[in-house]
């Protein structure tokens, strides 16, 4: 059942979405008539005309699904990342509830416990999910929702991302600066669209070069059945590698220091995330995903949302710094 907006009930008694928006926060300028004649329709056609008086006891209930693949406690770019968003929902006097989706779940139909229990007003998912898994929730979980890190074409919901693209192309331009020509990408294009989005990154900064492009030097990093990271080193080494995560750099550099190369002074890395627990955290230089941005702006969408105000849907994505360490080695 799609969901009801407070511009169908402003449609179906003849006002404005403004006056219908008063009228159920309780806000002056409206007539006790009025008032009720609103509500009263409100409550007929569906809509969940308690959500403001949970607003004003308290907030609003935001449910946060994500893929058990992508969550640990303690050690997640993800488990983070939900961190951010309760930190940024308690500040709007609303709490979070987090449940973990397994694959075999994910292959069914059923709904997650938070929607079968009607206990949220809103839900962000982070990170993938399988895509019909996601089109059957947005169809049936009659509560809005916001897609935070990842986005899903053709589906009508707002969405949160890290400037991939430009990111990765600024991590490029870095190396470039430091006098590297030679430069691998490390990830697997076809994993998902983030990593897509940052491989062309890393071609744009290439060509604006006029750096021949070598297919030998984009280096897969993960098994795209198991998500088991694993990389393989080219046969003939580049200067520097560009990496799409901050993990995948940590696991290509376990690697090189296994067959003997020194980073920087053999060979230089460079990440993306700016989240690492590893030992070669206090060295990478990486591009910063600002998640405390991300999850502000994804709550706030979803908030505007859960009240009706916020109606227009497209993806918003957050640009940042590079964060330079001690990984890169000057050639100039």
């Amino acid at each position: 059942m799609p969901e009801v907006k407070l511009k169908d009930i402003a449609d179906e008694i003849g006002v404005s979405t403004v006056t219908v928006s008063n009228a159920l926060s309780g806000k002056k300028g409206v007539s006790d008539g009025m008032r009720s004649r609103i509500e009263a329709v409100a409550r007929k056609m569906g809509y969940n005309v308690d959500r403001y008086t949970r607003k004003e006891e308290g907030g609003f209930r935001v449910g946060v699904l994500v893929a058990d693949i992508y969550i640990e406690v303690g050690n997640s770019f993800y488990w983070a990342l939900y961190q951010q968003l309760a930190y940024a929902a308690s500040k709007s006097q609303s709490v979070t509830m987090l449940e973990v989706l397994d694959s075999e779940l994910q292959r069914s139909k059923e709904l997650p416990r938070m929607l079968q229990e009607k206990a949220v007003d809103g839900m962000i998912i982070i990170g993938w999910l399988f895509r019909p898994y996601i089109e059957n929730l947005v169809s049936h979980a009659g509560v809005p929702i916001v897609l935070l890190d990842f986005a899903v074409k053709g589906l009508p919901c707002d969405a949160v991302l890290s400037s991939n693209y430009i990111g990765m192309y600024k991590m490029v331009r870095y190396l470039l600066s430091k006098g590297h020509r030679d430069i691998a990408y490390v990830g697997s294009r076809f994993a998902n669209e983030n990593i897509m989005d940052r491989y062309y990154g890393y071609r744009k900064a290439l060509m604006e070069e006029n750096i021949r492009f070598r297919k030998e030097w984009v280096l897969e990093d993960r098994d795209l059945i198991t998500g088991e990271v694993r990389i393989s080193l080219p046969e003939n080494m580049p200067t520097a590698f560009a990496c799409n995560s901050d993990l995948t750099a940590s696991r290509l550099y376990d690697l090189l220091r296994e067959q003997g190369y020194r980073i920087p002074e053999d060979v230089s890395i460079v990440g993306y995330d700016n989240y690492l627990i590893h030992s070669f955290a206090s060295s990478l230089t990486t591009y910063n995903v600002d998640m405390k941005r991300m999850a502000s702006i994804a709550l706030k969408l979803l908030l505007g949302k859960i009240r009706g105000v916020e109606k227009n849907y497209g993806i918003r994505y957050i640009d940042s710094v590079i964060i330079e360490r001690n990984s890169v080695k000057e050639l100039r």
